[in-house]
């Protein structure tokens, strides 16, 4: 096996639900050792379905190539283990609620008397202090408290995001960060406390809505699959049905007037010249184009727009995703089982990571580590 970027790191992972798993998943895929340290019942994220071959697919996906120990860390006997753990450990992360890891024994002025070269990350719903500290944060309630369940979906109609984008980018700013605490560590030799929350992290995807309502006071709200900011961008009605387009910038639209709508007239009309004007007139503009498109299936209308330079593309469902050319897939084992997921860019494993059954490598770690 080739070597990876992490080949010799050991994490340790006290963890639960999707953003800390999938921050030490990706920490595994890079070649580090992963002991993921769970309650007696287990991370309650494999409960929440049976759909893998009767294994959680939340489950499956984010916890291929560790190693799984139970722990109680009330107890005397298990708080030496983990002290032992992270002696020899280089990164700590945990997603419990704040405090929770202080009252057991092992907040950070702890852990860096145990190992002055740990990292530890600690990922929570609002951060370790303040008003809102102590308040339970899940995916669905951080898109709703950062404001962005009110720019997405129709007009009138906030909604949330289908896929558990939360936790996922909170999962992966963690990666990010760790990575550059590593660095810092090579350069120094110490180690360092990270902390991140849920609500800042999307905070900052939002951070173009909100300037756009503190300097330019306007309120956005759902546009579809249009676009607050750049016009024409979105779905658009052919012959039998729609197709998306995205127009970024001037000499694209100068590209679909005259190479696609065979109207060059238009780029230069004083209502769709600039992109700001083409946003404020985007009603009409969509009118001028649709006018075209249904003229042509989708099919005739996606060859024009490949033919024409002008990004496009279908909107698909699950059964569109599963057959479409650009998705990579890997194979991950789970209770004997072997089931195909996503390939993410990055992804170097070479073998079938394996997905651990509760407690499957509790007495090798213990006698490792006594």
């Amino acid at each position: 096996m080739s070597e990876r970027a992490l080949d010799g790191l050991v994490v340790i992972a006290l963890e639960h639900a999707v953003a800390g798993p999938y921050c030490s998943r990706l920490l595994a895929e890079a070649g580090a050792r992963v002991i993921k340290l769970e309650r007696a019942e287990g991370d309650f994220a494999r409960a929440y379905d049976k759909l893998v071959k009767g294994d959680s697919a939340y489950f499956v996906w984010l916890n291929g190539g560790k190693e799984s120990v139970v722990v109680d860390l009330t107890k005397n006997a298990d708080q030496i283990l983990l002290r032992n753990l992270l002696k020899r450990a280089d990164v700590f992360m945990q997603n419990l609620r704040p405090g929770a890891v202080d009252r057991l024994g092992f907040g950070y002025s702890v852990v860096r008397e145990i190992n002055q070269n740990l990292l530890m990350c600690s990922i929570s719903g609002y951060g370790q202090s303040g008003e809102y500290a102590q308040m339970k944060a899940y995916d669905t309630l951080i898109q709703a408290e950062t404001g962005l369940g009110s720019i997405t979906g129709l007009p009138g109609q906030p909604c949330k995001v289908g896929a558990s984008i939360v936790d996922t980018a909170t999962g992966l700013s963690a990666y990010g960060e760790i990575l550059k605490a590593l660095i810092k560590r090579g350069r120094d030799g110490y180690g360092t406390h990270i902390e991140l929350s849920l609500f800042e992290v999307m905070a900052e995807w939002m951070a173009v809505p909100l300037s756009s309502y503190e300097y330019g006071d306007k309120l956005l709200g759902g546009t579809g699959f249009d676009h607050a900011h750049i016009s024409p961008c979105g779905a658009y009605e052919t012959a039998d049905g729609l197709i998306l387009i995205v127009i970024q910038n001037e000499r694209e639209w100068t590209q679909l007037c005259c190479d696609v709508l065979e109207a060059p007239a238009l780029a230069d009309d004083e209502r769709y010249n600039e992109n700001v004007l083409r946003v404020e007139n985007k009603d009409a503009l969509r009118f001028e184009i649709e006018a075209y498109f249904k003229r042509f299936n989708r099919a005739e209308m996606a060859a024009k727009l490949h033919q024409g330079g002008i990004a496009f593309g279908n909107i698909n469902d699950m059964s569109d995703l599963q057959r479409h050319p650009a998705l990579k897939r890997r194979t991950v084992e789970t209770s004997g089982n072997k089931v195909s997921l996503v390939r993410r860019i990055g992804d170097t494993t070479e073998r079938p990571p394996h997905v651990p059954n509760l407690d499957e490598h509790g007495s090798a770690i213990r006698a490792e580590f006594r």
